[in-house]
């Protein structure tokens, strides 16, 4: 009894508009990007200038996350994710604690004296 249920016209017009962008779109075969070219465009998204004027600043905090950053600098969370990520990357940072909903970072200076 029942059977499928016929789509709306709103569909079957999203339905064929999407069958029109993949046929006109051409298909590179083979050519993926490589590691250090992903690297690149997500390290180009993070100005230089922002990333050097964060680690100045940072470098004087006890701990960092990325809400601080993203409130003191104006910048987005994503933004100071991958700020941070890059810092920490370089050396200037060290994670200490990663949960579920966000990071904290602090200096390695700082670990040390905790340390000792």
């Amino acid at each position: 009894m029942g059977g499928k249920k016929k789509p709306t016209l709103s569909q079957l017009a999203k339905k064929q508009e999407k069958q029109q962008a993949a046929q006109a779109k051409p298909t590179a075969k083979g050519k993926k990007p490589t590691t250090e070219e992903r690297q690149t465009a997500k390290a180009s998204l993070v100005d230089p200038k922002l990333l050097s004027d964060v680690e100045k600043e940072v470098t004087k905090w006890e701990y960092v996350t990325p809400y601080l950053v993203a409130s003191r600098f104006n910048t987005k969370i994503s933004t100071a994710y991958q700020i941070l990520r890059a810092l920490a990357s370089k050396g200037a940072l060290v994670l200490v604690s990663k949960g579920h909903r966000t990071e904290v970072y602090t200096t390695p200076n700082r670990i040390k004296q905790l340390a000792a």
